[in-house]
């Protein structure tokens, strides 16, 4: 029997997932996901499992059961969520459903591993994503991705960018962006704002663009608010953001903390202290 002296906690848990291929499950965990320790059992292993700090997960051979898991989904909770997305999509990690604020007060994502598991990685929304959410209008949501070719396509088209824009060479720059965010209203993206740079020392805001039907309703201030949320929570610190504008806008991107020369077109900047 156990006393009341004796009280009784829970101090861990972890999952033990069936899978088709214990070795090749690990590897993808470890080299794909990031996941660091690492152990098998048997030979050939039958058994193994990873942790990360402490997350861990186990798996168990059992193909058969493994056959019929596609959907079945796990949770993990994480810090730098904007880090570890960009770390799999360029490890080419499958994204089931990209980075996005969730009604819940959790910005998340989820990933699938070789076995059919659905992975929901998540971190609690902070104070200034929240408080860029606040500023849309009813309907209109922000999702972490960067726009289809097809998508930017019809913006830049929508806010009369097109003469001056390299539509041929959209689908290789939007795959080398740092950051990108979309408003969407339903299936259709009404706006949408950028990040490009070295990753490490220079960092510039790009296509900023709100569909005309639904400019001055707050949806370009929700966008820069969430490029602004990214940039000082992923970029090191003495980082700049800088960007080009119309002298019309510099009010606007002064209230996100640039600052630049009073000329017609000119650069604007904001130092990261």
């Amino acid at each position: 029997m156990t006393s009341d002296a004796e009280p009784v906690a829970l101090s861990r848990s972890e999952a033990i997932l069936a899978v088709a291929d214990v070795t090749a499950t690990v590897r993808f965990y470890r080299d794909k996901l990031g996941f660091c320790g690492e152990w098998l059992w048997g030979d050939p292993p039958t058994f193994g499992g990873v942790s990360w700090g402490k997350a861990g997960v186990m798996f168990c051979l059992q193909p058969d059961l493994a056959a019929h898991v596609e959907g079945h989904q796990h949770y993990f909770f994480v810090s730098g969520i904007d880090r570890l997305y960009q770390r799999h999509r360029d490890n080419d990690v499958p994204v089931v459903s990209p980075l996005e604020a969730k009604p819940w007060g959790l910005r998340e994502y989820t990933a699938r591993d070789p076995n059919g598991y659905h992975l929901r990685f998540g971190e609690p929304i902070t104070p200034q994503a929240t408080s860029a959410s606040k500023s849309l209008p009813e309907g209109v949501r922000l999702v972490e991705r960067p726009p289809t070719a097809e998508e930017y396509e019809v913006l830049v088209r929508a806010v009369g960018w097109a003469s001056h824009t390299n539509l041929e060479a959209v689908g290789t720059a939007l795959q080398n962006t740092r950051y990108a965010v979309v408003a969407v209203e339903g299936e259709q993206v009404v706006g949408t704002a950028r990040v490009v740079g070295d990753g490490a020392m220079a960092f510039n805001v790009q296509d900023v663009m709100v569909l005309p039907d639904y400019q001055r309703r707050g949806i370009g201030t929700a966008l820069m608010g969430a490029v602004m949320s990214y940039f000082q929570r992923v970029t090191p610190r003495q980082s700049s953001l800088g960007l080009f504008t119309g002298r019309n806008l510099a009010g606007f991107y002064g209230r996100h903390g640039f600052e630049g020369p009073d000329t017609s077109l000119y650069g604007m900047f904001f130092k990261k202290g």
